[in-house]
C-alpha cells in the first residue's frame, strides 16, 4: 500500500537523488488549483536586478550537474596522476607530475566548494566565478573539459545580461522585444529630437552664447632708447 498525504493523495517515496536535488532546485511545483502562476514573459525593470542576481530552475539543474562532474573529476583525475606518477622531462631532465596534479586537484576541490555554496545561496556571480577557475584548472589535465566549465559559466553570466536589457532568457521573446525597439541611427534621431524639443520648450534655459563685442588687441609699446653721453 502506497504512503498517502494528509489530503489523502498519494505521493510516492523520494529517492536520495531527489532529495539532493530538492535541496538545490527547490520543491517540484504541484499540479492542479495549487499550481504557481507562470512568471511573465518579460520582467519589469524593478524586478530584473533581483532576477540577475538569482538563478532559475533551469540553470540551477545545469550548474549542479557540473559542480557534481567537477568533484568527481577533481578526484579522479588527480588521483591517477598520483598512482601512476608519470614523468615529463624539462630542461633535459625528468620529473614527477604528481605534485602539480595534486594541487591543481586541490585547487578544483575547493571552488568546487565554494560552487556548491553559492548555488545553494542562489549568488550568480560567486558561481559563474567559481566555474570559470575550475575550467581553468581543468585545462591542465583536458581542455576540452576545462573549456565546458568556462562557457557553463559564461552561459550564466549571458543570461544575466539578458534578463538586465530584455528582461528575459528566452529568444524568442528577445527577438520580439527587440524589434519593437529603436535601433542605430533610428536611437540617434530619437535623442536628438528629444533634445530639440526640451531646447524649444518655454522656460528652458538657453546656452550661453559668445559675446559679439570686439576689443582691439593694445599695440605693443616701444621701447625708448637710452641715452647716451
Amino acid at each position: 500500500m502506497s504512503p498517502t498525504a494528509g489530503d489523502g493523495s498519494s505521493k510516492p517515496p523520494q529517492t536520495l537523488t531527489g532529495r539532493i536535488l530538492g535541496a538545490f532546485t527547490g520543491p517540484p511545483s504541484s499540479g492542479g488549483s495549487e499550481a504557481r502562476a507562470d512568471p511573465p514573459e518579460v520582467l519589469s525593470p524593478d524586478e530584473r536586478k533581483a532576477a540577475m542576481t538569482t538563478l532559475d530552475r533551469t540553470e540551477t539543474k545545469w550548474a549542479l550537474g557540473g559542480l557534481i562532474l567537477a568533484a568527481v573529476a577533481g578526484i579522479g583525475i588527480p588521483a591517477y596522476y598520483l598512482v601512476a606518477n608519470p614523468l615529463t622531462k624539462e630542461d633535459g631532465k625528468y620529473v614527477a607530475v604528481s605534485p602539480d596534479a595534486g594541487l591543481v586537484g586541490g585547487a578544483i576541490l575547493l571552488f568546487t566548494v565554494i560552487g556548491f555554496l553559492a548555488l545553494w545561496k542562489r549568488k550568480r556571480t560567486l558561481l559563474a566565478f567559481a566555474l570559470f577557475i575550475i575550467g581553468l584548472a581543468f585545462t591542465v589535465f583536458l581542455l576540452p573539459v576545462g573549456f565546458a566549465f568556462i562557457v557553463l559559466g559564461g552561459w550564466l553570466m549571458l543570461r544575466a545580461w539578458r534578463l538586465s536589457k530584455y528582461g528575459t532568457t528566452d529568444s524568442k521573446v528577445i527577438r520580439r522585444v527587440a524589434a519593437t525597439q529603436p535601433r542605430g541611427r533610428q536611437r540617434k534621431e530619437a535623442a536628438r529630437s528629444t533634445s530639440k524639443t526640451a531646447s524649444s520648450a518655454p522656460g528652458a534655459r538657453k546656452p550661453p552664447t559668445a559675446s559679439k563685442r570686439y576689443t582691439p588687441k593694445a599695440p605693443p609699446r616701444k621701447k625708448i632708447p637710452k641715452a647716451t653721453e
